[in-house]
């Protein structure tokens, strides 16, 4: 099977076959999710990527457990080499702060998962509260809406207790500079009979889409407090095409 699978793809480098999943048992990666009567699948290892350094050292390692969601090679880059600036990011300008919120890519498989940063720069004399917070003021917030968007993991940086004088209560804030890195994934998109397109949304079709997110904050100084405020923006992502089945050898 693997040899008719490298013909077929033209894979060039050397493929292993772990007869008996004896290996991924070692490691503990024996997904234990399918049944054992799925001849196909039944055998497989949990889906996971390694990053290897030059020197031989394992850097980093991602395993989830459900064949519908994989770490993109881009976001366990990002995670661990970070951004230059560069890539599918928008920057936000407001009176009081400018943001950027960067995705590790443009372009992906439905499934996969995306590193995701958010840089903030509070203007001198202002800054914008974090959580936990009473209900009376926002706190920061990113999200991602839309049939792409599935989960959004964001890492903040704990908040700061400052008192405020004018309020007589301690909040927390961020001021200066901010960063936070997560991930957010793209939802799996399988192909399906027509009875369960009216149940859960067509399949994502290829090509170019856009996410749309949303920043929310509320942003005060020693003197005055603005209102809570929220910035809509779009990010473009291109979906790419599934590889279609190999060839059955004759």
């Amino acid at each position: 099977m693997l040899s008719a699978f490298s013909t077929a793809y033209k894979v060039e480098y050397p493929m292993l076959s772990d007869v008996g999943s004896k290996v991924i048992r070692d490691f503990g990666i024996f997904n234990t999710n399918i049944p054992s009567d799925h001849q196909m699948l039944y055998g497989i290892p949990w889906p996971g990527e390694y990053l290897i350094a030059p020197d031989g050292a394992v850097r980093d390692k991602v395993f989830l457990p459900s064949y519908e969601h994989r770490a993109s090679a881009t976001e366990i880059i990002f995670r661990n080499c970070g951004v230059d600036g560069g890539g599918n990011a928008v920057t936000l300008k407001t009176a009081v702060l400018d943001a950027t919120v960067t995705l590790s890519t443009d372009r992906c498989f439905p499934g996969h998962e995306l590193g995701v940063a958010l840089d903030l720069q509070m203007k001198a004399g202002w800054h914008i509260y974090g959580k936990p917070l009473p209900l009376n003021y926002r706190a920061l917030e990113l999200s991602f809406e839309g049939p792409l968007a599935d989960e959004l993991v964001l890492d903040l940086p704990a908040a700061q207790p400052r008192l405020m004088k004018a309020l007589n209560e301690t909040l927390p804030v961020y001021a200066g500079h901010v960063r936070a890195s997560g991930k957010l994934g793209i939802k799996w998109s399988p192909p399906m009979p027509a009875p369960f397109l009216l149940a859960i949304g067509p399949p994502i079709a290829p090509g170019p889409h856009k996410i749309a997110g949303t920043l929310r904050f509320q942003a005060c100084s020693d003197s005055v407090c603005e209102p809570p405020e929220e910035i809509r923006f779009e990010l473009p992502i291109t979906i790419e095409k599934g590889t279609p089945p190999a060839p059955k050898p004759d």
